[in-house]
C-alpha cells in the first residue's frame, strides 16, 4: 500500500536532483568524489607514470610501493576497469548515445568488482608482511572503505550513471 503524495514527493526529488546535479545546458557533471575513488582504484597507473620522473632509476619509486613486480602487475590488473570507466565517462555522449553509454551500465559492477579483488591483494599483502602496522597500509583500508561507501551509497553517482544510460 503506496503513502499518499509519495509519487509526488518522487517526482519533486527527481527535479531537484535534476537542478542539483546538472549544468545550464543539461548535462551531467561528472562526480569530483568519483574522480577520486578512480584515482584511488588505478594507483598503480599512478604510480607508474610518477616513477617515469625519475631519470636516473624508474623502479625506485615503484619498490616503495611495490615489493615485487607481480604486486604491481595484479595493481594494474585490478586497475583496468577504472580505467575503463575514466575512458567511458570522457567518450560519453551527451548528444547522442555511443559505446561508453552503454559502459555506464556496467561500470558500478566493474568498479565494485575491482574493489573486490582489491580487497583480496590488501589481505594478501597484509599476510604478507605478517600483520605488521603501517601508516600507509592503514590509509589504503581507510580509502578502500570509503571507495566501497561511495560507490554504493551516493546520489549523485547514481543519477549520473542513470542520466548517461538514458540518453536517447
Amino acid at each position: 500500500m503506496k503513502k499518499s503524495g509519495s509519487e509526488a514527493t518522487s517526482a519533486g526529488q527527481r527535479l531537484v536532483e535534476r537542478a542539483r546535479y546538472l549544468d545550464k545546458e543539461g548535462r551531467a557533471s561528472i562526480p569530483l568524489s568519483l574522480l577520486l575513488v578512480l584515482l584511488f582504484e588505478m594507483r598503480g597507473y599512478v604510480a607508474a607514470i610518477i616513477s617515469l620522473t625519475f631519470s636516473e632509476d624508474r623502479t625506485r619509486l615503484l619498490k616503495l610501493f611495490y615489493t615485487s613486480s607481480e604486486q604491481f602487475g595484479l595493481m594494474l590488473l585490478i586497475g583496468l576497469p577504472a580505467l575503463i570507466v575514466l575512458l567511458a565517462t570522457t567518450f560519453v555522449g551527451e548528444d547522442k548515445p555511443n559505446w561508453a553509454n552503454r559502459l555506464m551500465r556496467f561500470a558500478q559492477p566493474l568498479l565494485l568488482l575491482s574493489l573486490v579483488f582489491d580487497a583480496v591483494l590488501i589481505f594478501w599483502l597484509f599476510i604478507e608482511q605478517h600483520g605488521a602496522f603501517s601508516f600507509g597500509r592503514a590509509a589504503i583500508v581507510f580509502g578502500w572503505f570509503v571507495c566501497g561507501w561511495y560507490l554504493i551509497n551516493s546520489r549523485h553517482w547514481r543519477f549520473y550513471r542513470q542520466h548517461l544510460i538514458n540518453i536517447e
